[in-house]
């Protein structure tokens, strides 16, 4: 008797703990690049009186999230479309452009989802080796072919947290054939600063096949609600709203995006306070001994001195048996004796560093 035949190849995952704490302590999950603090009141209260209204959708085009984006970041509305968090942007532009037999290109260390995207379409994922685990454009133009259909590229990256500068991602972008569309991620932008993300958009604005695409997960807190827009070329976003699914940005989202939106006194502070942990952090763990990737996130890559894998995954144990800490052990090949952690609230991040500590004491 035959059985259903998939079409998708399983993409091997290394997971998080996710086992009960032996000791009992309370779990801190920094295992997922998120803001450690909780929405504001405003927030809070605007995800209560959409959800007053649950029985009826939200804008389907979010149009309303679309005029305030707009107004923010000095961009046409139109050329803006919203989806369930980044990744559906990403996913969208896939279906798009790729295709069997087509190649999506990415740095070797590209943001796990930029794989995903380029299996469930069937294409051809090809790597370009980088430097010093940041994006060497040399090898990316190298490796660009007829075949090629999409460029991904996060700047800021995850998991590495490094990211090119803008001039030479402006060089990059020109020396790109016209046929390749290229989609740079800011999801982590706030965190290398305004300006660089205001820099990538006017980059994006003056050409026809570059798109920019940005979160509400990180710098915003919103993880939990999944808002993700991306702005694009005008001829481009018709094609795109006929990939997307009808109405995906919920009621309760676009409500609590535009409100986190125009809180920007709150929003730097937060981000003042990340940027100002991962310093200090940064510093404590270098004085340990410990490799610290140079990162423009909210987020660290480290491994203990050495290339050891398994004295990484004896840290990453440790650190959960020993003080309830959720790390995320880096899933690419290559990457196997580092991990990463997002930057919590100093507390917890005193946490980390003292138990870090105690790992290498008794190492």
């Amino acid at each position: 008797m035959t059985s259903p035949q998939p079409y998708l190849a399983q993409m091997p995952v290394r997971g998080r703990i996710q086992r009960m704490q032996p000791r009992g302590l309370p779990i801190v999950n920094l295992g997922y690049n998120e803001l450690p603090h909780g929405p504001s009141p405003a927030v809070r209260a605007a995800l209560a009186d959409a959800g007053t209204h649950a029985n009826r959708y939200g804008s389907p085009f979010a149009d309303g999230l679309r005029a305030d984006l707009g107004a923010r970041f000095g961009l046409d509305p139109d050329r803006i479309i919203c989806g369930n968090g980044s990744e559906d942007l990403l996913d969208v532009i896939a279906r798009v452009f790729a295709r069997p037999g087509d190649e999506v290109l990415i740095p070797t260390f590209g943001y796990i989802q930029f794989a995903l995207v380029a299996n469930r379409q069937g294409a051809t994922l090809v790597k370009a080796a980088e430097r010093d685990l940041t994006t060497d454009p040399a090898a990316l133009l190298a490796a660009v072919t007829p075949l090629t259909r999409v460029l991904f590229l996060a700047n800021p990256n995850n998991p590495t947290g490094t990211m090119l500068s803008v001039p030479a991602l402006e060089a990059l972008v020109d020396a790109i054939p016209g046929h390749v569309v290229v989609v740079l991620d800011l999801a982590y932008g706030e965190f290398a600063g305004e300006g660089y993300c205001d820099a990538v958009h006017r980059l994006a604005d003056a050409r026809d096949n570059v798109v920019v695409t940005r979160t509400f997960s990180k710098a915003y807190g919103l993880a939990g609600v999944r808002v993700g827009w991306a702005c694009a070329p005008a001829w481009m976003v018709p094609h795109l709203y006929a990939a997307r699914a009808m109405g995906p940005v919920n009621a309760l989202a676009q409500n609590a995006a535009r409100v986190a939106l125009a809180e920007t006194d709150l929003l730097q502070a937060r981000i003042e306070e990340v940027v100002s942990e991962r310093a200090r952090v940064t510093g404590v763990l270098t004085q340990y001994g410990v490799e610290v990737t140079p990162s423009h996130t909210n987020f660290l890559l480290v491994r203990p001195a050495g290339d050891d894998p398994a004295r990484t995954e004896a840290l990453v144990e440790y650190l959960f048996s020993e003080a309830g800490i959720v790390v995320n052990r880096t899933r690419e090949a290559g990457l196997e004796s580092w991990l990463r952690f997002s930057l919590g609230l100093p507390a917890q991040n005193d946490l980390l560093l003292d138990t870090v500590a105690r790992f290498l004491e008794n190492a």
